[in-house]
C-alpha cells in the first residue's frame, strides 16, 4: 500500500515537472482578441538544433542534418534560411500564406525584420525572430505583439 501511495506520489510530481516545461504556445493556445488580426506571437530562435531541427550524424560528429520533418537525414546548411540568405538580426520565419518572402514587419520591442525563414510549426498568426544565440532566444520567449506590415 505504502509503495502504491509513492508511485503515486511520484507520477504526480513527474506531471507536474513535464507541464511546468511545455512551451508558452501549449500554456495559453489561445491568442487574445484583436478585431484587426495584427496580433501575432512572436517567438525568438537561433541557428542550434533544439530551434532549427537539425543534428549532427555519425554520432554527433558529421555533417548537419535534418532531424525531424519531411527533410529528415538531409543535409541541412546551419544559418542559412529557406531563402537562401544568412540569418542574421531581421530574419523573420512565418507562414508564407500569410507573409510572403520579403514582407518587412515591424515588430515592438525588437526592430523591423524581413520574412526569409518558414519552421514548422509556425502556422497563421505566429512568427519566430532570429537571435544570435539560444540564450537571447529563450529571453525574448513568446509574445503576442501588434506587428505591422511596412510594405502596405
Amino acid at each position: 500500500m505504502l509503495a502504491a501511495l509513492a508511485m503515486l506520489s511520484l507520477t504526480a510530481f513527474v506531471a507536474a515537472r513535464v507541464a511546468a516545461r511545455r512551451s508558452p504556445l501549449l500554456r495559453n493556445p489561445e491568442p487574445p482578441v484583436n478585431d484587426d488580426g495584427s496580433l501575432v506571437l512572436v517567438t525568438g530562435y537561433c541557428n542550434c538544433g533544439k530551434c532549427c531541427g537539425w543534428k549532427r550524424n555519425w554520432f554527433g560528429f558529421g555533417e548537419p542534418v535534418y532531424n525531424y520533418g519531411p527533410n529528415k537525414g538531409k543535409p541541412k546548411k546551419i544559418g542559412v534560411t529557406a531563402s537562401g540568405a544568412p540569418a542574421k538580426h531581421g530574419t523573420v520565419a512565418a507562414d508564407t500564406k500569410r507573409y510572403a518572402f520579403g514582407t518587412r514587419l515591424e515588430i515592438p520591442g525588437y526592430g523591423t525584420g524581413t520574412v526569409e525563414d518558414v519552421g514548422g510549426s509556425i502556422k497563421g498568426r505566429h512568427i519566430d525572430v532570429w537571435f544570435p544565440s539560444h540564450a537571447d532566444a529563450r529571453r525574448w520567449g513568446a509574445r503576442w505583439l501588434k506587428v505591422r506590415k511596412l510594405d502596405e
